[in-house]
């Protein structure tokens, strides 16, 4: 049976420096380039969220019957509905531009039949092919098409 290890068995040979103080975040923090653009990137989850709600709300009120249906629809009429929905669409847009326009070009397959493409060129065509669908989409809401 063994004995109960020494407590200095696994040092090493020569004691290295060590820091005398905890970690702290640097004071320039706030600073960083970048800080800003990760902080309303994650802040647009909150926007999705109260969009979500909005909608199950909306979901309900369509259960109940067609006068409180009418009642919902006619509630998004209201100011604040309507600057919560800019504030949506430009979460979207944010989200979109950077998820799409800075991260896809990096995150192009390496190997494979086809050659990678210059990241803007890349962008290029998702910008083409977004701007073609949002064009699209709203000439369907619109009634022009279909």
């Amino acid at each position: 049976m063994a004995g109960t290890a020494h407590p200095e068995a696994m040092a090493p040979p020569q004691k290295g420096p060590t820091r005398t103080a905890p970690p702290q975040m640097p004071g320039t923090w706030w600073g960083a380039p970048r800080i800003r653009t990760y902080l309303l990137f994650g802040a647009t989850g909150i926007v999705y969220f109260i969009a979500g709600t909005v909608f199950l709300h909306l979901v309900w009120q369509l259960g109940k019957g067609p006068e409180a249906w009418e009642t919902a629809l006619s509630s998004l009429s209201h100011p604040a509905y309507i600057a919560f929905n800019a504030l949506t669409l430009v979460s979207v847009i944010f989200v979109g531009v950077r998820a799409f326009g800075g991260m896809m070009p990096k995150m192009q397959p390496r190997t494979g039949p086809i050659p990678v493409l210059p990241a803007g060129t890349v962008k290029a065509l998702i910008y083409g092919v977004w701007s073609l669908m949002t064009l699209v989409i709203c000439l369907i809401l619109a009634g022009v098409l279909f």
